[in-house]
């Protein structure tokens, strides 16, 4: 099992000493055992309670605060001490009162009790599985299988529906008896299986009363300098992967001013991505603005040095799931920045897209109650007076239909649906037999986040802080730095922003052709007012980068892939055919939905062939969905037992907000 860790880690200590009930293991790269990381200590006991944590914690004065109101003593400095106190002050809730990037497992011997949780942000991840009468616990899911009597079957639901782009299943995995434990959740067992539950939930998206725009300008400033503070490593150099938009940027802003205000003579280190001139991806020009306002370097990556791909199936080998991230190089790309800089930390601007703008879905919100003269004033400021009814309709009424009547469009369509508000749309070459068979689209919707209320704009700003994709790919980005040595932190993405961020009005996420207004205006004298200024069209993007590698760099490897005997296809996921045809059609014309949309699909293609000798179906006479394979850790049991942008959502915008920079 602890060589499942490897990739987490490679200094370790193993624990077994809890009279026959429990063994707890952590590993940590060795930079990690440093002050401000998780420290020297890797399992902790205290009596009858052990603590293994993957774990950094901020506002720890705030806990202290409250655990001396408890009047329960901290008896060391680490994250996992701070845990296992919190335990013995609030038992199994102690998750709520924790702040920060976490994931821990923590083990009560009187009671006999099994203790996990992550953080509402899920760059920590924790996967488990029932074992017989045991309970077995580990950051990946290698580590699991590394256990002789794991499951090994694969769930073919789940693959196909990462293989479609279908992420909303908040525990599953491509493994039949392996469970992911969801972000923002305690899971805890007694006796028996465990049970899972939030601690979490995302505040309610509401306009609130109280400070006037400007006020709350200033409060958003301060804390994001709090955020930032919070964050930085506290002897070393810490970096921002900066690009030239407005939330790495405001957290370069913020932090650069906090630390002047404190006297300090650190600086923020700039690692940015310098695109060609005329790419769409291109804010070179903004980001020298930034560094040049605040006198610092910027340590620059070319973005024509970083492939897409990079030995594609020795990568899907070494991933835990089907899905990969699309800019995993990108990221990787930055991480070794950070290193090349110095730093072992490494501040994003997560967050910002999420809490800080709207899509135009607010204009159906207008619409619906009757606003009329003011959504004929933001369609004119917009410029889109003059786009059609097709275009009114899209925007103002179809996220209000529901349902029923999205469905049955499909038939006045010639079987294509209209899409609801933040509906994926199922790839042409999933085979349908198979979605029928599997309920592949219902669900999805089963678990995709509910909306309370009808405010549309409100529910995209849940959405976006509830949906299951986005953890899991911060947990991608925070993995692919660990290997290369940094910590990923993302201020924006605090919980105490987040809070204050959903009482605040729509207009000050979007108004008219601004979007991001409050963001800006907390960063007035912070950043030049170039950067701040509203721009007449989209930067940053990386459609181009994407499109260029998917069409012409690879296109020969994956086109080869696509001829090849696919798995999917022998596992009645996929239709070879028409999956050839829209790949012709990509390659000849583009697509930016499509393309991702066949990423997604070809690299769930790699990984299963990537195991493919040891793959083979369960039995002839196997349910669909189970399929052999060969193939931080714990094992727990009961007493006496062994140890168990629009309202259609672009592609583009899924990754952006899952950390592409």
């Amino acid at each position: 099992m602890l060589a499942g860790l490897a990739r987490r880690g490679t200094e370790s200590e193993v624990r077994n000493d809890f009279g026959g009930s429990a063994l707890l293991a952590a590993c940590r790269q060795f930079w990690e055992l440093d002050d401000g990381f998780s420290g020297s200590l890797f399992v902790l006991e205290d009596g009858a309670i052990a603590v293994a944590a993957d774990a950094t914690l901020y506002y720890q004065q705030d806990l202290l605060r409250q655990l001396r109101q408890a009047a329960v003593p901290v008896r060391g400095s680490t994250a996992s001490h701070l845990i296992l106190a919190a335990y013995r002050a609030w038992g199994e809730r102690c998750a709520e009162r924790l702040e920060g990037d976490f994931a821990f497992i923590l083990w009560d011997g009187d009671e006999q009790r099994v203790v996990c949780a992550r953080d509402f942000g899920g760059k920590r991840p924790l996967f488990y599985a029932q074992i017989g009468n045991s309970l077995a616990i580990a950051s990946t899911i290698p580590a699991l299988l590394g256990h002789p009597r794991s499951p090994r079957d694969l769930d073919l639901v789940s693959i196909g529906a990462d293989a479609a782009g279908l992420f909303a299943a908040p525990t599953e995995t491509a493994y039949s008896g392996i469970s992911q434990l969801p972000a923002g959740c305690t899971l805890v067992a007694e006796s028996g299986r465990p049970r899972v539950a939030p601690h979490w939930t995302p505040p309610a998206v509401r306009e609130g009363r109280g400070l006037d725009f400007e006020e709350a300008a200033g409060e958003l400033r301060r804390l994001l300098q709090a955020a930032v503070a919070e964050r930085l490593d506290p002897h070393g150099a810490t970096s921002v992967w900066l690009s030239g938009g407005w939330d790495s940027t405001a957290v370069f802003g913020a932090g650069q001013q906090m630390l002047r205000e404190r006297g300090s003579d650190r600086h923020l280190q700039a690692i940015s991505i310098s695109f060609p001139p005329g790419d769409v991806g291109r804010e070179d020009e903004l980001i020298l603005a930034v560094a040049n306002h605040w006198g610092s370097a910027v340590h620059w990556l070319d973005i024509a040095q970083i492939p897409l791909l990079d030995h594609p199936l020795d990568s899907a080998a070494a991933r835990d799931q089907p899905f990969a991230h699309a800019f995993e190089n990108v990221n990787r790309a930055l991480a070794d920045g950070s290193r090349a800089a110095g730093a072992r930390v490494a501040l994003d601007g997560v967050g910002g897209d999420q809490l800080f703008q709207v899509s135009n879905v607010y204009l159906s919100d207008l619409f619906r109650t009757g606003s009329w003269l003011t959504l004929a004033q933001e369609w004119r400021l917009k410029g889109m007076s003059g786009s059609g009814f097709r275009s009114f309709f899209r925007s103002a009424m179809q996220p209000l239909l529901p349902d029923v009547l999205l469905r049955g469009a499909g038939t006045l369509r010639g079987g294509r649906p209209l899409r609801g508000q933040l509906q994926r749309p199922l790839p042409e070459w999933i085979d349908r037999d198979f979605v029928r068979r599997t309920g592949l689209i219902e669900r999805e919707r089963l678990h995709t986040p509910k909306r309370v209320g009808p405010d549309r704009a409100a529910y995209e700003t849940e959405w976006y802080l509830s949906h299951p994709y986005f953890p899991r790919a911060f947990a991608c980005v925070h993995g692919f730095a660990l290997e290369h040595g940094v910590e990923v932190r993302s201020p924006l993405y605090d919980g105490r922003i987040v809070r204050f961020a959903a009482g605040r009005p729509r207009s000050e996420r979007s108004q008219g052709t601004e979007t991001k207004r409050l963001l800006r205006r907390a960063m007035r004298g912070l950043l030049p007012e170039q950067v701040l200024a509203r721009r007449a069209f989209r930067t940053g993007s990386s459609e181009g980068y994407f499109a260029r590698s998917m069409r012409q760099t690879f296109a020969p490897y994956l086109g080869q892939l696509i001829d090849g005997a696919m798995c999917l296809a022998q596992m009645g996921i996929v239709n070879p055919s028409i999956l050839r045809k829209r790949w012709d059609e990509y390659v000849r014309r583009g697509g930016g939905e499509v393309g991702v949309s066949l990423f997604l699909t070809l690299q769930a293609e790699l990984w299963l062939r990537s195991r493919a000798p040891n793959t083979k179906p369960a039995g002839a006479g196997a349910p669909v969905g189970r399929y052999k394979i060969g193939a931080a850790a714990a094992t727990a049991s009961p007493p006496g037992q062994a140890a168990r942008n629009s309202h259609e959502v672009q592609e583009e915008s899924w990754m952006a907000k899952a950390g592409n920079t």
